[in-house]
């Protein structure tokens, strides 16, 4: 069961990263002079949960002492692979729909 939520934590953990990154990436790309106050509030909202991310990234290390180090790395290894295939599926799915609909 440990193994389960450590898969499961830092799979959540790598999802709202990635879709952070999709995010910025996708509402970040103007020169600076364009920007307003409601990108510079989204920058800071964006800075926050990458700041958060590495911060329970670490904490997730230190809160499961019964599974080893190695392991520990193999499943956050994994779990980030198997985050990038579900976000890349549930953004297709969503861009899928989108596209359709107009």
């Amino acid at each position: 069961m440990k193994f389960i939520n450590f898969f499961l934590y830092s799979f959540f953990l790598h999802a709202i990263f990635q879709l952070s990154f999709f995010y910025a990436d996708d509402n970040f790309r103007k020169p600076l002079s364009d920007y307003s106050h409601s990108d510079i509030v989204r920058t800071i909202i964006l800075l926050i949960i990458v700041f958060s991310y590495f911060r329970l990234a670490l904490n997730l290390f230190e809160r499961f002492k019964g599974i080893s180090t190695k392991l520990k790395v193999v499943i956050t290894i994994f779990s980030f692979v198997v985050s990038i295939f579900v976000i890349g599926f549930f953004l297709a799915v969503y861009f899928e729909g989108t596209f359709n609909a107009s």
